[in-house]
């Protein structure tokens, strides 16, 4: 026993666990670990997470468009009738209406993915409001684009000659690259990049990977055909189904190059920009 601190000396010598745990911090610092989930797992999972928002902001993409037809329809058809001009009333007022609709639910998916912000429903509002002129030219873009590759697989369909078969095969393949490019377009759209970049990311994407892009364009067009004949489906998951699968593909795509070019430089991981 020590005299002047009333203390067993063997304490000294043979510290208990209790002297341990308090000469040592209870929480080591450590670094975040990311959780890598599949396509399907990410696609699913934040589905699932934020469904009733896409449900709600579905149906509102689905009114803004259904009233697009109407105003449309009222103006062009009722004052026109059914001639070209008055379709093209349609049309356009359509797109008037839809165009940031379109940008809305984009800009949800965009900011539903990204882990460093947080998902209000807001950020449908947001969109329309940043991308409403952006997502306009987008729309009249890709409708007009496609009219004219439609057309055009009409006219060479009918031409029974060699020129015409190769010029059909030209068109088939510039629709493919059309059909994948658009299916990246309106998450790049609400990335805040120039056109130039925009149309050539949309491509190069397109290019990296067509398989995979193909087969989620025919499997979304062909889920949209089913949702369609059920008129309540289509209006709580038809575009929202659309913009959270382009837009995880999108960031999967991405990462994928991004890891494939570090790995050709070299070079650690980098952390992703904001």
């Amino acid at each position: 026993m020590d005299s002047r601190s009333g203390r067993n000396a063997d304490n000294d010598r043979n510290p208990s666990f209790w002297d341990d745990l308090s000469s040592a911090p209870l929480l080591e610092p450590t670094e975040a670990q990311e959780v890598e989930r599949s396509f399907a797992g990410r696609l699913f999972g934040d589905y699932y997470q934020h469904l009733g928002s896409l449900i709600i902001l579905n149906f509102a993409v689905v009114l803004q468009v259904l009233v697009g037809l109407m105003v449309g329809g009222a103006l062009g058809l009722g004052f026109l009738g059914k001639s070209i001009s008055g379709i093209a009333v349609v049309a356009v007022v359509v797109v008037l209406f839809a165009g940031p609709a379109f940008a809305g639910i984009f800009n949800f998916a965009r900011v539903m993915s990204d882990e460093n912000e947080f998902t209000r429903m807001s950020a449908y509002v947001t969109g329309m409001r940043t991308y409403a002129t952006r997502s306009w030219i987008l729309l009249a873009a890709q409708a007009a684009s496609g009219g004219i590759i439609f057309l055009a697989l009409r006219f060479y369909v009918n031409m029974h000659n060699l020129a015409g078969t190769v010029a059909l095969f030209i068109m088939l393949v510039l629709a493919a690259v059309w059909g994948m490019a658009g299916a990246y377009a309106w998450p790049l759209l609400v990335r805040d990049l120039s056109w130039q970049h925009l149309v050539r990311n949309a491509v190069f994407l397109a290019l990296s990977a067509p398989l995979g892009t193909a087969i989620m364009v025919v499997v979304l067009t062909l889920l949209s055909a089913v949702l369609i004949i059920v008129p309540i489906l289509a209006a709580a998951c038809l575009f929202s189904a659309w913009a959270v699968t382009e837009n995880v593909a999108l960031m999967r795509l991405v990462r994928i190059i991004r890891a494939r070019q570090q790995d050709d430089s070299g070079e650690p991981d980098a952390e992703p920009e904001s």
